[in-house]
């Protein structure tokens, strides 16, 4: 309330009319807003917080046992960093799963100086042929390929309140190891990339 406000009640108005106005107009003031943000509850979130993909919640601790594609090629460690898998076939990478790894291969990419907070993941459900093995070599050597049994990919399938196929989702696990998200393998990267980002500026971990 400030001096004008109050000069500006009309002043024909007998004194008694012209305070009852004065408190209804200072009551207002404090009112108007917190009805506002009432009405605003559960109605709205801003869109900076918004999800490109599918939360769970709460998060769920999955167990990644996998073994590597290769006996000479050791185990990378994924303990403390963040997580992008994928549930793959050892008979072939079809076009749906090269566009998931695709994805997530340049989302890694494209978080720059975060990129080794993140690693990305292929858990495939036996030990690959030839002709895909090479593949995977050469498109995506920065990708850890793994064979899992089906505790693990079963895990990550059945999180959610819908059961997923393999193939058709990416999943987001944090550096706890706790999963925390999906996306359909078809999710815009730039969806995932937000949130990622998003995630590693406001995360103490990994």
């Amino acid at each position: 309330m400030n001096v004008r406000s109050i000069s500006a009640l009309p002043t024909s108005l007998p004194p008694i009319w012209r305070q009852r106005l004065l408190l209804l107009f200072i009551v207002a003031c404090f009112a108007v807003p917190l009805g506002a943000a009432w009405l605003l509850v559960g109605h709205w979130r801003p869109g900076g917080s918004v999800q490109h993909g599918e939360l769970l919640d709460p998060a769920r601790p999955v167990d990644l046992r996998f073994a590597p594609i290769s006996d000479d090629r050791p185990r990378a460690s994924l303990k403390g960093q963040w997580v992008l898998a994928y549930l793959g076939s050892a008979g072939a990478c079809d076009a749906r799963c090269r566009t998931a790894l695709y994805g997530i291969r340049q989302v890694r990419l494209a978080l720059g100086k975060d990129m080794d907070r993140v690693r990305t993941l292929v858990l495939l459900d036996d030990r690959p042929q030839a002709a895909l093995r090479q593949w995977l070599a050469a498109e995506h050597a920065a990708t850890t390929v793994g064979v899992a049994d089906a505790v693990p990919r079963n895990a990550l399938l059945a999180a959610f309140d819908r059961p997923g196929q393999a193939g058709d989702w990416l999943y987001l696990l944090d550096p706890l190891g706790n999963l925390l998200m999906r996306y359909p393998v078809d999710t815009e990267p730039r969806g995932l990339l937000k949130d990622l980002q998003r995630l590693l500026k406001w995360s103490k971990i990994g």
